[in-house]
């Protein structure tokens, strides 16, 4: 089978595996105390009003914000749903609906609804099982697992000796940034490109990001997708201990919305494991792609988040980058970094990243890196292509990285104060800065990956 293609021979999996299992607990969903009858109308009025934005009217996935979306929002005339609770290639039950609507799908454009009446939310789960013929047609198959191991005494050893043996690393990687050797080229059932999951990154798992939650996508497999049912490849014994090593690869974000540099004496560090990086507060950036000019995304992204720390002295800051790309591209178009800030006197404000450069947009300074040289500058343009072409003025900057299983570490170091090029951005102690930044994975051309702004706060030692 190629990778080009959808894989869809595990969407009607037996179900004989059922019977060698416990009944496992889904999660529990808060009902109310009488759950209303079915009104198609009402469910109907709450699907137009809240959810066909996206959707569409009809249901299709067609709806006005559908195509700048990625995930695309979801046909649901298709009754194909990925997060459920049973087994694949039947329908969901009313409580994975539910909560669905309720939780909304982390790492989307999917929101949590919860502030609707729940009487509402019931109704919309209604509705939304007359838009497909699946739920006429078949029955929901509740997934069961073993009991769980017990807090503390998961076997992570044992986990990842499963994971190396199901070949889970082919697409998630060996530590499960996504950078397996069949990681690229899949498509699912609604003709989109797709990408694995990261699994370093829980704040985007959509279904869930505890051990129950990971074991429930393993046996229930994630229909429409790459991404099979495990069940019957599965031992009872080998199910929790892959659940809790595959959560075990998850590293705890660092959301900040004031971002503070670490202020010594001497010199910045020059490496990028100078044990002062230890000391210095992390911040974590989500990165959104940015959309063609008809609005679209074009390319799934395959960057979705950047760590930054920073450490400054009297004269400069030193920037240490950590971002997961799945393929080190050195040649053209090759990976890149940029940290962004706003120049000493500019005219006018840059809300998004999304949308620059945009017709009379200010320009920006950034601090650019790529993996073609190896070597970073800086410099003050209109837009990111003269920077990236090197064909606008610039000043060289000191900087190093390396590439290791899936993840790039890039170091920066520019002065506070730059004298060049012109219109550079000063960063003043005991204020705030705004900085951003963009990231370009050379195997993905077209998706550039841009964040919002963070406030720098530098404060001097006293």
């Amino acid at each position: 089978m190629s990778v080009s293609q959808s894989p869809r021979w595990y969407l009607r999996l037996p179900v004989a595996f059922a019977a060698a299992w416990l009944v496992w607990g889904a999660p529990a969903v808060c009902e109310p105390a009488e759950r209303p009858a079915p009104d198609l109308e009402a469910g109907q009025a709450a699907y137009l009003q809240h959810c066909a934005r996206c959707h569409g009217a009809s249901g299709k996935g067609d709806g006005l914000d559908a195509k700048r979306f990625y995930p695309r929002p979801r046909d649901l005339t298709m009754g194909v749903y990925k997060f459920r609770s049973t087994v694949s290639g039947t329908p969901p039950t009313d409580d994975d609906l539910f909560r669905t609507i309720t939780q909304g799908l982390p790492g989307t454009n999917m929101p949590d609804w919860a502030h609707l009446d729940e009487a509402a939310r019931w109704q919309l789960v209604e509705y939304l099982k007359r838009l497909a013929p699946l739920f006429d047609e078949a029955t929901p198959q509740p997934i069961t697992v073993p009991p769980g191991p017990g807090r503390g005494q998961a076997d992570l050893k044992r986990g990842r000796a499963v994971y190396e043996r199901l070949g889970c690393a082919a697409c998630h990687g060996g530590a499960g940034r996504a950078n397996g050797t069949s990681a690229g080229g899949f498509v699912d059932d609604w003709g989109m490109p797709i990408r694995p999951a990261n699994l370093t990154q829980g704040w985007s798992y959509r279904g869930g990001s505890d051990p129950q939650a990971v074991l429930t996508r393993i046996l229930s497999g994630i229909d429409g997708t790459g991404m099979p049912s495990y069940a019957e490849a599965l031992p009872p014994e080998d199910a929790w201990p892959l659940a809790h090593y595959v959560a075990s690869l998850q590293e705890p974000p660092h959301w900040n919305m004031i971002a503070h540099p670490l202020a010594v004496e001497g010199a910045l560090p020059a490496t990028l494991d100078d044990p002062r990086w230890d000391r210095a507060e992390r911040t974590d950036v989500r990165l959104r792609n940015v959309v063609t000019p008809a609005g679209e995304w074009a390319n799934p992204p395959t960057v979705k988040a950047i760590s930054f720390q920073a450490v400054a002295n009297a004269e400069g800051l030193a920037f240490r980058l950590a971002w997961d790309d799945p393929t080190q591209d050195g040649g053209a178009p090759p990976d890149g970094v940029a940290v962004i800030l706003k120049p000493a006197g500019s005219a006018g404000d840059v809300v998004t990243l999304q949308v620059w450069p945009y017709e009379d947009a200010p320009p920006l300074d950034i601090c650019y890196w790529a993996a073609d040289t190896g070597k970073a500058f800086e410099a003050v343009a209109a837009s990111f292509e003269p920077v990236r072409a090197r064909s606008t003025p610039r000043t060289m900057l000191e900087s190093l990285a390396s590439y290791e299983d899936g993840r790039w570490r890039a170091l920066l170091r520019r002065s506070l104060h730059p004298a060049t090029p012109a219109g550079a951005a000063a960063i003043e102690p005991n204020g705030f800065t705004a900085v951003a930044f963009a990231v370009w994975d050379g195997g993905n051309p077209g998706a550039r990956a841009v964040s919002p702004w963070t406030d720098l706060a530098l404060r001097q030692e006293q």
